[in-house]
C-alpha cells in the first residue's frame, strides 16, 4: 500500500510541475519576427507599437528588422525568416502570381502616395525625355509608382525615361540633390523636404489620384492557418498605435522624427496632420488598389487576367477584430 501511495504521490508531483511549465509557458510573450521595407511615416504605428509597449502589452515579443527595399523584405518573408512584413501591395501581388504562399491582411495606406520630383531645370514631361529616375528596385512600390506617373504625363518607362535601381527613399533624395539622377518618387515626408530644397514637382498624389496598396500588412497563409492567435494579436496592437498615433500627436512627431531623422518640426507637422487623416482605425487592405495593380500587371503577365481578389487579401482577421468592438471602444474613450 505505501508503494502505491508513493507513485501516486510521485505521479502527483509530475502531473504539478508539468502543470506549473505550462502555465509558466503561456504566460511567455510569444516570439515573433517581423519587418518594414521603408523608413517612412505609414510606418509609424510601427515604431510607436515598439516604443510605446503595445506589442509586449499584447503578449508579443517582436523583433523588427529594417530591410531596405519591397522585394528584399517579401523574400525574407517567403524563406521563412519573418512572420510577418510591412510592404506594398507590389511585391504581394507578384509573389502570389509567381506562386509563392503571401497574403495581405492590412492595408497602412491604401492610395499611391509618391510625388514626381525632378532637378529644378526640368519643368515639363518633355524635358524630362532623356533623363535618368531613381527608384528603389525593380517590382517595388516606387518602380510602379514611377511607372504609372510617366504614363499619366505621356511618358514611357525604359524608353522616354532610364528608370535606375538607388535603393530607399532616403537615398533617392540624396541621389537628386547630389545630381545623380535628374529625377525619382519620394514619400510624403522626404517630399516635403525636396520641396524646401527647391525641386519642381511633375505629379503628386493630389494631382494624380490613384487606390493602391502603398504600404500593407502581409503574412503566409500557413502562419495564418496555424498562428491566428499570434497574428491577432499583433493587429491588436497595429489598431492600438494607430490609435495612439491619432491621439498623441507630441509623443508621435517625437518617434517618428527619430525613425524618419527628420528634426525640422514645420516638416514633422505637415507629415503629422498628412498621416492622421491617411491612417484609418481599421487598417483593412484595399480590394480596389489590388485590382489597379492586377489590371497593370495583365499587361505583362497573363497569368493576372484571371487572378482573382482573395487570392492576395483575407480581411478576415480584421472582421474578427471589428466584430468584437475593439476598436469601437478604443475610439469611444
Amino acid at each position: 500500500m505505501k508503494a502505491i501511495l508513493s507513485r501516486l504521490t510521485f505521479l502527483s508531483m509530475v502531473i504539478t510541475l508539468g502543470l506549473a511549465q505550462m502555465a509558466e509557458l503561456a504566460a511567455q510573450p510569444a516570439r515573433l519576427r517581423t519587418s518594414y521595407s521603408a523608413p517612412t511615416a505609414n510606418n509609424s504605428p510601427i515604431w510607436i507599437a515598439q516604443e510605446r509597449g503595445l506589442l509586449a502589452k499584447h503578449g508579443l515579443d517582436v523583433q523588427t528588422l529594417f530591410i531596405e527595399s519591397g522585394t528584399t523584405t517579401i523574400q525574407a518573408l517567403i524563406a521563412g525568416e519573418t512572420q510577418v512584413t510591412h510592404v506594398a501591395g507590389t511585391v504581394v501581388v507578384s509573389s502570389v502570381l509567381a506562386g509563392a504562399d503571401v497574403v495581405s491582411i492590412g492595408g497602412l495606406e491604401n492610395r499611391l502616395a509618391f510625388s514626381l520630383v525632378t532637378q529644378k531645370e526640368i519643368k515639363s514631361p518633355e524635358q524630362l525625355k532623356g533623363k535618368r529616375l531613381a527608384i528603389s528596385r525593380f517590382g517595388s512600390a516606387s518602380d510602379l509608382g514611377a511607372r504609372l506617373f510617366l504614363q499619366r504625363l505621356g511618358l514611357t518607362a525604359d524608353k522616354d525615361v532610364s528608370l535606375i535601381q538607388i535603393g530607399g527613399t532616403n537615398t533617392r533624395l540624396a541621389a537628386i540633390t547630389k545630381g545623380v539622377v535628374e529625377a525619382t518618387v519620394l514619400t510624403p515626408e522626404f517630399y516635403l523636404l525636396a520641396k524646401k530644397a527647391g525641386f519642381n514637382t511633375l505629379a503628386d498624389p493630389l494631382t494624380t489620384k490613384i487606390d493602391f496598396p502603398q504600404n500593407g500588412i502581409a503574412t503566409s497563409r500557413a502562419f495564418l492557418k496555424t498562428k491566428p492567435d499570434i497574428v491577432q494579436k499583433y493587429l491588436l496592437a497595429t489598431i492600438e498605435a494607430i490609435h495612439f498615433f491619432k491621439t498623441q500627436q507630441e509623443e508621435s512627431m517625437r518617434i517618428m522624427s527619430k525613425y524618419l531623422k527628420i528634426q525640422d518640426r514645420e516638416t514633422l507637422e505637415e507629415i503629422y496632420k498628412l498621416y492622421r487623416d491617411i491612417l484609418q482605425p481599421l487598417p483593412l487592405p484595399t480590394p480596389s488598389g489590388t485590382q489597379t495593380l492586377l489590371d497593370w500587371t495583365a499587361q505583362r503577365d497573363p497569368r493576372a487576367k484571371e487572378a482573382k481578389i482573395d487570392s492576395f487579401i483575407d480581411m478576415t482577421p480584421l472582421r474578427e477584430i471589428e466584430k468584437s468592438g475593439f476598436v469601437a471602444r478604443l475610439y469611444q474613450k
